[in-house]
């Protein structure tokens, strides 16, 4: 086992990891030594497996979170090799009363993480493997996947896989919320494509859940995963390839918010568009600006240029219509903004709702409050409002008793 020092300042998208709040709180009443405590345990931890405290530049390179804004705090941070080792800080955590946070992609946001103050990180970035059966049409994952990991290995296998909509979050992370992407109308939520998985329990017992092991489990796992334990191991069902996604970037004048967001809520979508609208500023025309980022899934250009004939016929004084490879599809739609917004260290302070209607007046008072605060306050005119309208046939097709995630029946997500 290496051990090094560092200076932290973050976690994030919970791989399924354990927080609870009375051991938070018995915490808080007496500090615990964690440098006699990990040094107690080293014996039992592989070789391999390194630990971090602070001071050190890997401590904070395994601990930068996507989000800085009220960010956990940690006294020393261990990035296991094994699942045994997993199994081993999650009974040393529960014995001594320290609070953890088990990280994957540390995109996670919630200022709820920040209750986790000079405790214990545990990274999963090792836990790299993905597994194709090509057979079963299975993928499999570990915790450190995220997306842009897998976009590649599925697709040069043939196949797609649902998604969320940044390339830098971790798949399981997402996926135990719910996972929201692009091919919602076509294959529905990530939970949808879950088959099993493997997990750690605040016990340190290793258990498996599908629907046929531990069902009850399985069902709490999809929507509400995080509360469960820490899954080191994630099986989706796969779909063969539909090809290209066909990209439309889109920017009209702020003057035609009435009608874009009229044309938008009576827009009928088939499973395989999805729209995308951001309400920001532009920092180079110096006025508030409205993109529209747009992607159709199964069909030809030209099949997406009719669907999309509402949207195009209002003249856009940009537009960008292109093919892109599916495994491209977070990064090269958009704008290219997936780079920009998968920045780490930033500070995000981000309010969302599931919304079960696009309501078009509802949004352009929206615009037109954010253009009078962005002309009086110029200091956050990086603030921005982005409404994902996505089609749910495939989404709503799954009865709600099916797993815990309860919003099916949205169509917008702020």
């Amino acid at each position: 086992m290496h051990l090094s020092s560092s200076l932290l300042f973050s976690s994030a998208l919970l791989a399924g990891g354990i927080n609870a709040s009375p051991a938070t709180n018995a915490y808080r009443r007496q500090k615990a030594d964690l440098r006699t405590i990990i040094g107690d345990t080293t014996p039992i931890l592989s070789n391999t497996t390194a630990v971090h405290f602070p001071g050190s530049g890997d401590f904070f390179n395994i601990t930068e979170r996507w989000d800085v804004y009220r960010p956990p705090t940690y006294q020393a941070a261990i990035t296991p090799t094994t699942e045994a080792d997993i199994v081993s800080l999650v009974k040393m955590a529960k014995e001594h009363n320290i609070p953890f946070l088990a990280t994957g992609g540390r995109h996670g946001y919630v200022t709820t993480l920040g209750n986790c103050q000079e405790g214990l990180a545990i990274d999963l970035s090792h836990f790299k493997d993905i597994k194709i059966d090509k057979q079963r049409q299975t993928v499999t994952i570990g915790p450190g996947v995220i997306s842009a990991d897998v976009f590649p290995v599925v697709s040069d296998a043939g196949f797609q896989v649902q998604t969320g909509t940044c390339s830098c979050v971790g798949m399981i992370g997402a996926t135990i919320g719910a996972g929201i992407g692009r091919l919602d109308g076509v294959h529905g939520l990530v939970i949808d494509a879950l088959e099993s998985v493997r997990m750690i329990t605040a016990n340190g017992d290793i258990v498996e859940a599908s629907k046929t092991k531990n069902p009850e489990l399985f069902w709490g796992i999809r929507g509400a995963g995080a509360n469960f334990g820490i899954i080191t191991q994630a099986t989706y069902k796969m779909h063969k390839s539909m090809g290209d996604i066909i990209s439309f970037d889109l920017i009209y004048e702020p003057e035609q918010n009435v009608t874009l967001f009229n044309t938008i809520a009576n827009m009928y979508l088939p499973p395989g568009l999805t729209v995308e609208t951001i309400m920001s500023y532009n920092q180079t025309t110096e006025k508030p600006t409205l993109i529209v980022s747009s992607t159709y899934a199964g069909g030809s250009e030209a099949e997406a240029r009719r669907w999309m004939q509402p949207l195009l016929r209002l003249n856009p004084w940009y537009k960008d219509i292109k093919a892109v490879p599916w495994k491209h599809m977070s990064t090269d739609t958009a704008l290219g903004l997936d780079k920009e917004v998968c920045a780490n260290s930033q500070i995000f302070d981000i309010y969302g709702v599931n919304l079960r209607r696009h309501d078009a007046n509802t949004w352009v008072k929206t615009f037109n409050k954010l253009a009078k605060f962005w002309n009086e306050q110029p200091a956050v005119r990086s603030s921005a409002v982005v409404l994902e309208t996505w089609p749910n046939q495939a989404v709503v097709a799954v009865p709600d008793s099916e797993t815990a995630y309860p919003w099916r029946d949205a169509t917008t997500y702020v």
